[in-house]
């Protein structure tokens, strides 16, 4: 019963009614009432606690000596698991002490078990000039960073499994070092190269084999000029990163002798790059969809790329200021993207 029963149940019992009456017009089990009162029998009516009275609850099965070698092992190694703990713990008379425990005495420390956020590794080189590229262009607005097109290259398997590497963290800091999972890009069994703007996906062209200067000079002159204005305007800027075929010496004249405004990107970059977040959702929705050859896998990238809205792509495209802020603050770091 709340507290506002059990008072009603004590002054019905000052006026004498029966167990079973008051328990009839305050809605509640008899039995209860009769629990109610049996556990107050020895205090006065008037003056009774309604509150449930304390209870000793189950003897923790660690000592305070166990719960500090807890934490401290997982504070000392994120990246440690809960058997390993529990095969190293200290034992009382004898007693095993189980892995739920363990976590539980992680969480009454405010740590939880998540898997390892996905960061570049970042030479000091490369951030010095992630956090130069940020200061430039902090100050560019939304407007300005709808004219540009972007462009990368990503791969789809069937079946793709990225694999999760876990750890022991607090809450807010899923973006320390020791808590982030560093990640090289690999080729798939589909590549693709794509683009897009705020106002939606471009080309999605599969790339058969080695992405070379001569195949990317290709894909540039058949497509950036056509789907630039056509998704940016007559005065667009392109962005590519710094693989070794986009900067090659023939892929950059053609570039200039066209008029296109290329944008200077620093080098293992991902995060400040909306088409990132593209392939990520497109990998997911894919994997949804399960293919069960490359034949289907092809026709079902290309359907969920072209799925993709104009208010989704304009969102991706308005967080790039976020994206440089945290750039600023983390002096050149990874961000949260």
């Amino acid at each position: 019963m709340d507290l506002t029963k059990r008072g009603a149940a004590i002054a019905l019992k000052r006026t004498g009614l029966s167990q079973r009456e008051i328990g009839r017009r305050l809605e509640v089990p008899k039995s209860t009432i009769q629990q109610f009162f049996r556990v107050h029998r020895n205090s006065r009516l008037s003056n009774a606690d309604l509150k449930d009275r304390r209870r000793s609850g189950r003897p923790r099965c660690t000592t305070r000596r166990q719960d500090r070698f807890i934490i401290r092992s997982i504070s000392n190694d994120p990246s440690t698991d809960t058997s390993t703990v529990a095969a190293e713990l200290p034992t009382q008379d004898g007693r095993p002490v189980s892995e739920r425990t363990i976590r539980r005495r992680a969480a009454e420390a405010g740590l939880v078990h998540r898997v390892k956020r996905n960061a570049p590794l970042l030479t000091q080189a490369q951030r010095a000039n992630r956090l130069r590229f940020a200061e430039a262009h902090i100050n560019r607005t939304v407007d300005e960073w709808k004219n540009v097109l972007f462009s990368d290259e990503s791969s789809v398997e069937c079946g793709e499994n990225h694999g999760q590497h876990w750890t022991w963290r607090r809450k807010g800091e899923e973006w320390r070092g020791e808590n982030r999972k560093q990640t090289i890009k690999f080729a798939g069994h589909v590549s693709f190269w794509c683009n897009m703007s705020a106002a939606g996906p471009g080309s999605m062209i599969e790339v058969d084999g080695t992405m070379t200067s001569a195949r990317y000079l290709a894909l540039v002159r058949r497509h950036v000029q056509q789907d630039g204005e056509r998704l940016c305007g007559e005065h667009f800027t392109f962005q590519q990163d710094n693989h070794s075929a986009h900067n090659a010496e023939e892929v950059l004249d053609y570039i200039e002798t066209q008029g296109i405004q290329l944008l200077n990107w620093p080098a293992n970059s991902p995060d400040l790059s909306p088409i990132e977040n593209m392939f990520a959702c497109l990998k997911r929705n894919v994997a949804e969809r399960n293919p069960r050859d490359i034949i289907q896998l092809r026709e079902i990238a290309q359907e969920e790329w072209n799925s993709f809205s104009p208010e989704y792509t304009t969102a991706l495209i308005s967080s790039i200021p976020l994206r440089l802020q945290e750039v600023i603050q983390n002096r050149g770091g990874p961000t949260s993207y």
